[in-house]
């Protein structure tokens, strides 16, 4: 076993960890906005540990180009899509 495969490995462990704390969350939160806050770590911090550990694994390829675009665009929508659902429960929490 080498350097990056352990590497590899421990990122994919930990984006998955991630994710799974963060569906924890999310059922255990009572509230809209608590929920959220779990969504965002979910869809940002794991799948960036995740996107790491493929473009570490393939390189400069199809598979590694590919990750690396569906992991900007999960950060970048997920910031509006939060943001727009926030704006929406606080509404019509008043």
């Amino acid at each position: 076993m080498t350097a990056r495969d352990f590497l590899t490995g421990l990122l994919l462990a930990l984006g998955v960890g991630i994710e799974l704390l963060s569906c924890l969350g999310v059922l255990l939160m009572r509230s809209a906005i608590d929920r959220l806050h779990y969504v965002g770590a979910g869809t940002v911090v794991g799948p960036v540990a995740i996107v790491a550990a493929i473009v570490l694994e393939e390189s400069v390829s199809a598979a590694g180009l590919t990750a690396l675009l569906v992991g900007v665009l999960l950060v970048a929508l997920n910031t509006i899509l939060t943001t727009a659902t926030a704006r929406v429960a606080r509404e019509l929490e008043r």
